[in-house]
């Protein structure tokens, strides 16, 4: 039995790849059987004509025989599809505007969704450049995301894992070069972080675990392929070169591999990696200090949760150890291989962007699809007798509709690979630009397996919502009036499947409308949101210092920055501050327990901001009670604070707040609050109303790496040049940055203007899509109802009657998607709050009505021209014709 199977599944892989010769020798078994049996015939004294029609009977039609012998060796199934792919093929062919409308509006959005699918896999999912990524893993222990020096070397040494790292990227270095001193994004990572992750370099080497011990304070650093090749002028001769960084001279000694993926995930690129040092670090020591995030490599066999239960195992006798009865273990722990970050809010925030511009990419997918379905359905409408015919004469239905979804698949194939090559051609635009954001990032979107892989699904997909519905459509029909060319009466009105695909288009086409309209309402919403502070007058100046610098010289250097620019034409008043709301270094949010007055501690969430004398009154900041911040709010003399007057509000229930004492608790430290200013926006434009305290600067012990000069000016805030020139003139060790206040806040209006102009444009697109969708649909109903029209013509139907009795039908289709996809929309955009400003609804009427208008002018547009040709029929003419 086993003997036979092998032969049988022999002959069929012979057929399916030696077909012709199958064939030949078939042809020869049957011409063999025919010949014997005229011979036979022959022999019996028949004529040689009559044997041979007499054997043909007998023996039964070749051609059947020759089928049967075909499907047998399962070779029909086969060429059956390539012969309906060949003639799908050449149908399409023959109407070239079926043809170029179709795979268009599949381009279009197939295009959308490969290029969202590429960059959130370059954002988020695509595996840093690392040796061997999946033994790699990246966690949190216990108080955060970062830990301690000192964290560090014991879970080093615990031998959890096979061996443990650490890097950061939240600071700034200053980079002399020449006379020129910029700040530069560095990645500061443990000793052994290169012999751990094992990223390539391309020219000299990377630093070793012996050489760079934080204790012997290093000097030595790696720079990235693209620093080398824009800063350093692509020099192949800069290894061994001193650089200068923070005042201190490194060593370079290397160069990073190009299009590198860096640990730090979202497609951020450091321009320099250096290693841990005092200099750097000066609070390496101090084991509550957050200095590093962790990854590790997976000992051999080791799996993803032995290694978890490892850390945390290790982590919690650290912390018993030390008498830290909080210590938590393990927060987070995965695969370096998959999602790269190790912020989840980072992750939530960046994933459900992308999440939202799939949604809306795959919303203009379907749209394209109903479109070509609308196609598709009108073209077997035209083809009902040939369908018939076929039918008649024995094809199957099943045959049929094989043939119309190799249409399909024709259809698909070309769209998907026209937003194929639309996507490579975004590719190579978005790896050219440079993100207006201040941190470095460096897109490498390329083709890869994975796109191919989407793209492939993007056909079935297509092939799917494009040609089920008009392949069993076709193929459903009555024989006889198909036959006789009689086109279907319906004594009422029917919706047909075209009229239901425009409806749901549209109902589609409404929601991502409003979304569209959501982001663009938010983003002239932000243009014109107060932020609580002058904008359009002020000027700002990020200030670099060196780290490990005295606390009295930074501040001596601030106090003689603000009289300088203070001193400046054109300038009103100046002060510095720790950070700028609304930028990148902008307030920090706090959540502590504390006590005010004597009342009990309670949990106090606000925004926090360290400033200098005279900042509410230099950016325009009402004190609404008490005072600001003065000169004498410096180290040894009472600590003060300010608080907002949201604070107010939340925690001293509307009462007077100058004069009482707060108390944080853990510290033995009361701050007398001095003063009340007026609520202002501190992270974010959309954010709700959050309270806020104030500290003096100059008592901060905290050490500041940057701190902020601004200026309010007379007029145009156009000095930007003269005000960096002025305060390095002040300290030539200094990196300064200077720029309009407007200018400074781009950051702060990214989110809304790329939400703005990405769902703006996918909005537009799917209302171009559905007045197309409109157009043919009622072009395609007004071809059928010739003789109707010219009967109504006859019967006395006025123009506008007619007009009117075309648009009305095609209202209808549109009135009904719009208002059920403005129901959907209410459901849907709900989640989208968070992305909006304040005070803007996820059911903004505007946004609402705007869409009920677009949709109102649309449908009148896309049916009018239809609907003067309709009433252009002659009676005459048209009865003729029918």
């Amino acid at each position: 039995m086993l003997h036979r199977w092998m032969d049988v599944a022999r002959s069929r892989v012979r057929s399916l790849f030696r077909g012709r010769r199958a064939d030949a020798e078939l042809d020869r078994e049957l011409r063999a059987h025919l010949d014997h049996q005229v011979d036979e015939l022959m022999s019996r004294g028949m004529p040689r004509d009559e044997a041979y029609r007499t054997a043909i009977s007998t023996f039964g039609g070749v051609e059947r025989i020759r089928e049967e012998s075909r499907d047998a060796r399962g070779v029909s199934i086969v060429e059956n599809i390539v012969r309906d792919l060949r003639y799908a093929l050449r149908g399409l062919r023959r109407e070239p505007m079926l043809l170029v409308a179709a795979t268009v509006s599949i381009a279009v959005g197939a295009g959308g969704n490969l290029a969202v699918f590429s960059l959130a896999r370059e954002f988020m999912f695509t595996a840093p450049d690392i040796r061997r990524p999946d033994e790699m893993v990246q966690f949190r222990v216990s108080h955060g995301s970062h830990a301690s020096y000192q964290r560090w070397l014991d879970l080093q040494a615990s031998d959890a894992l096979g061996t443990i790292a650490g890097f950061s990227i939240e600071k700034e270095l200053n980079w002399r070069n020449g006379d020129a001193v910029t700040p530069v994004m560095p990645m500061i990572v443990t000793a052994n972080f290169f012999d751990v992750t094992g990223v390539p370099v391309v020219i000299g080497r990377p630093f070793s675990a012996a050489e760079a011990r934080a204790e012997d304070d290093p000097r030595v650093v790696v720079v990235s392929h693209s620093f080398w090749r824009n800063r350093l002028a692509g020099d192949s001769t800069v290894i061994g070169r001193p650089m200068m960084l923070n005042g201190q001279s490194y060593v370079v000694l290397g160069v990073l591999a190009p299009k590198l993926r860096s640990v730090a995930g979202f497609a951020i690129s450091p321009s320099v990696y250096v290693p841990l040092s005092r200099s750097i670090v000066p609070r390496l020591s101090d084991t509550d200090a957050s200095v590093v995030r962790l990854l590790g490599r997976l000992k051999p066999g080791q799996s993803l949760e032995q290694g978890r239960a490892a850390v945390d195992a290790a982590d919690r006798r650290l912390g018993r150890l030390a008498g830290d009865t909080v210590y938590a273990g393990v927060q987070d722990f995965g695969s370096m291989s998959t999602i790269m970050s190790s912020s989840p809010k980072a992750t939530r925030v960046v994933g459900g962007f992308f999440a939202l511009l799939g949604l809306v990419s795959f919303m203009v997918l379907l749209i394209a699809c109903a479109n070509v379905a609308g196609l598709l359905i009108a073209r077997g409408t035209r083809r009902r007798q040939e369908i018939a015919i076929r039918l008649a004469i024995g094809g199957t239905r099943s045959r049929l509709v094989q043939q119309f979804l190799a249409e399909g698949f024709w259809l698909a194939l070309i769209g998907t690979a026209g937003g194929f090559v639309l996507t490579i051609v975004f590719m190579r635009i978005v790896n050219s630009l440079s993100l207006p954001i201040p941190i470095p990032v460096e897109l490498n979107l390329a083709a890869d397996p994975a796109m191919f892989a989407g793209a492939v699904g993007l056909v079935i997909v297509s092939i799917v919502f494009c040609a089920v519905l008009p392949a069993f459509g076709a193929t459903r029909l009555s024989l006889i009036p198909a036959l006789k060319r009689e086109e279907p009466f319906y004594a009422t009105r029917r919706f047909t499947a075209r009229s239901v695909l425009l409806t749901g288009q549209v109902t589609v086409s409404t929601v991502l409308l409003v979304t569209a309209f959501l982001f663009l309402r938010n983003l002239q919403r932000t243009q014109v949101t107060d932020p609580g502070f002058e904008v359009n007058r002020a000027m700002m100046a990020q200030v670099g210092f060196v780290r490990g610098r005295p606390e009295a010289e930074r501040a001596t250097y601030l106090q003689r920055a603000v009289e300088r620019v203070a001193a400046l034409p054109g300038v009103e008043q100046a002060a510095f501050t720790g950070s700028v709301p609304l930028t990148v270094s902008g307030a920090s949010s706090s959540g502590r327990s504390a006590r005010i007055d004597n009342r009990d501690a309670q949990h106090v969430q606000y925004s926090r901001n360290h400033v200098g004398p005279g900042f509410f009154s230099t950016l325009n900041i009402r004190v609404s009670g008490g005072r600001e911040f003065t000169t004498l709010d410096k180290p040894g003399n009472p600590l003060v604070a300010i608080v907002n007057e949201e604070f107010v509000r939340r925690y001293y229930n509307g009462a007077n707040a100058v004069g009482s004492q707060i108390r944080f608790q853990g510290d033995n430290v009361v701050y007398d609050i001095v003063g009340v200013v007026a609520n202002g926006k501190y992270e974010t434009l959309g954010e709700d109303q959050r309270p806020a305290l104030f500290f003096p600067l100059l008592q901060s012990t905290e050490e500041f790496s940057i701190a902020f000069v601004v200026a309010r000016t007379a007029g145009e805030p156009t000095m930007a040049e003269t005000m960096r020139k002025t305060l390095t003139e002040l300290d030539a060790s200094v990196s300064v940055q200077a720029e309009p206040m407007r200018s400074a806040l781009r950051f702060a209006m990214l989110p809304s203007q790329v939400g703005a102009t990405v769902l703006g444009t996918l909005g537009f697109l799917g209302l171009v899509l559905a007045a197309f969708g409109l157009y043919a649909l009622v072009s395609y109903n007004v071809s059928r109802r010739v003789s109707e029209i010219a009967i109504r013509t006859a019967l006395g139907a006025t123009r506008g009657g007619i007009l009117r009795l075309v648009v009305r039908d095609a209202a209808v289709l549109v009135g009904g998607g719009v208002l059920f996809g403005l129901a959907v929309a209410a459901l849907v955009t709900a989640p989208l709050a968070t992305f909006l400003a304040e005070g803007l609804s996820s059911k903004d009427p505007l946004s609402f009505g705007a869409t009920l208008v677009a949709f109102l002018v649309v449908s009148v547009l896309a049916s009018w021209l239809p609907a003067r040709q309709a009433a252009k029929v002659s009676p005459v003419v048209a009865m003729r014709l029918d």
